[in-house]
């Protein structure tokens, strides 16, 4: 399937449902990648064979919309003081992320020539993204919701791709 380029701000119509709804499962993940849960929660299980062909199972609860922060630097302020950021040690991390779990996320801007991004949620949290520098290509974030994925690279490019094929539009 060609990539097409996409018509609207993919933002705006993508992150709309999600907007004004309390995050909740906010973690620090590996390294320092941040997750964070909307909507109604859901059990996903995932079945996998194993290469000694005994199979596996993983049980994940994730909610009707999952946001994973990848790869890019980031920080995190609370009423405008900054509290982390993605070289912080673990445990600032931790207490940044606690901080945004259960506020609800207002606003996502993007700022696609420099490659960056703002959250902006309801008690005063606001999380800001920008690239490592290294890779354009590099996924900055991830949006999951409704059988698709909105990513956001390090050139300030969007991809919705289907959640298990390659992307239906780029732009």
């Amino acid at each position: 399937m060609k990539s097409q380029k996409l018509p609207i701000n993919p933002v705006d119509v993508f992150v709309a449902p999600m907007l004004n709804l309390p995050t909740w499962g906010v973690k620090k993940g590996h390294g320092s990648f941040l997750t964070f849960e909307f909507g109604e929660p859901k059990l996903v299980v995932v079945e996998s064979r194993l290469a000694d062909g005994k199979f596996r199972r993983d049980v994940h609860v994730h909610g009707d919309w999952h946001l994973w922060i990848y790869c890019c630097n980031w920080r995190i302020f609370q009423l405008d003081e900054q509290i982390a950021w993605s070289e912080s040690e673990d445990r600032l991390i931790e207490k940044a992320a606690a901080k945004l779990n259960g506020q609800k996320l207002t606003f996502v801007a993007v700022e696609p020539q420099r490659g960056s991004s703002v959250f902006t949620f309801d008690l005063g949290g606001k999380l800001e993204t920008w690239p490592y520098g290294d890779d354009p290509t590099d996924k900055q974030w991830m949006f999951y919701g409704l059988n698709k994925v909105l990513e956001y690279r390090a050139d300030g490019k969007f991809s919705l791709n289907r959640a298990d094929a390659q992307a239906d539009y780029e732009g």
